[in-house]
């Protein structure tokens, strides 16, 4: 199964590369749609082992774009997700947050080289080969990036048991375990599956079921001050862009560590933080992703008023990875 990869190599891979400005931003599955209408999935694997070529180079830089847009979906829709929370639309926070780790980690899965991509085929617009359909995987083995057609040996097990298109990444998420030497203290909030993933999000999103779906609803049958005393919950309004912050003026009797390592806020910001601090370490400083940038998003969804020092500490956060 070729999901093994070296960090270092990567690193390599991505010496001396400067993703370019791009007019009309384009997608991954655009890029493989256009080059696997005229070469099989095979042929395209050989011609992507000659790295210095052009052609090697404008697959790198569709990578590095599009992972940059999937951030900065992420980081809006935390943005959201906090603005939600402090208006106390519980349910619509936690799909938020839900969407938002979703980008993130298709933002982390495209810096490192991989991911799926399902093609828009048709009869009338076929691929080169018969064989290739609609869904590819994409790895980076061994300095090389190559894709493999859904029906390549070892790669079944990332579609096993019907997965859905999201549930996909999530497992495409768990081989970046396979990565050796790609270490980070922040990784286990990224690879963490337990806080939201898709199962959570449908049963938030639809169920009906007691405690599943709105669970600020499920007082309207009896007393609906128990909705609002249940939501006023004291954790909402920390600071949990460290965990001193988090646990800041509380009696050290009174912590409770369970209440950082199950906040949502709390992994999605430390994947947030890993993915910047893993983009820095590979690409250096880049336009892509500028402290500039991501205060102005601070700024639109109006951080500072809902609480002024946590927007003050996201920034403070951020500029010391990027500057």
């Amino acid at each position: 199964m070729k999901f093994k990869a070296n960090y270092q190599d990567l690193k390599e891979d991505y010496t001396g590369f400067k993703p370019a400005f791009e007019n009309h931003r384009q997608s991954v599955e655009n890029l493989f749609f256009h080059y696997l209408k005229q070469f099989s999935s095979e042929h395209l694997n050989k011609l992507m082992e000659k790295q210095d070529s052009e052609f090697y180079e404008v697959f790198r830089q569709r990578f590095v774009y599009n992972s940059a847009a999937c951030f900065y979906r992420s980081f809006d829709l935390f943005l959201g997700l906090i603005t939600l929370k402090s208006n106390k639309f519980i349910t619509w926070s936690e799909v938020t947050a839900y969407y938002s780790r979703f980008y993130i980690i298709k933002a982390i899965c495209f810096l490192l080289q991989r991911g799926q991509i399902v093609l828009n085929t048709s009869r009338e617009d076929p691929l080169k080969h018969n064989r290739d359909w609609k869904t590819f995987f994409l790895f980076n083995d061994n300095k090389n990036i190559r894709v493999y057609h859904q029906f390549s040996k070892g790669y079944q097990s990332l579609l096993k048991g019907g997965k859905g298109s999201h549930q996909i990444w999530w497992s495409i998420l768990e081989t970046l375990k396979e990565i050796e030497g790609l270490e980070n203290e922040r990784l286990s909030f990224l690879l963490d599956q337990s806080v939201t993933n898709p199962k959570i999000r449908n049963e938030v999103n639809y169920s009906l079921e007691y405690l599943e779906g709105f669970n600020e609803l499920e007082w309207f049958d009896s007393n609906m001050k128990e909705r609002f005393r249940r939501m006023d919950d004291g954790i909402s309004d920390r600071d949990f862009t460290s965990k001193e912050r988090y646990f800041h003026n509380i009696h050290p009797e009174d912590i409770d560590q369970g209440d950082y390592y199950t906040d949502l806020r709390v992994f999605i910001w430390e994947s947030i933080l890993c993915y910047l601090e893993i983009a820095k370490d590979l690409l250096g400083k880049t336009f892509l992703l500028k402290v500039e940038k991501i205060s102005d998003l601070l700024n639109v969804h109006n951080i500072q008023d809902i609480n002024p020092h946590l927007a003050n500490n996201m920034k403070k956060e951020i500029v010391k990875i990027l500057d």
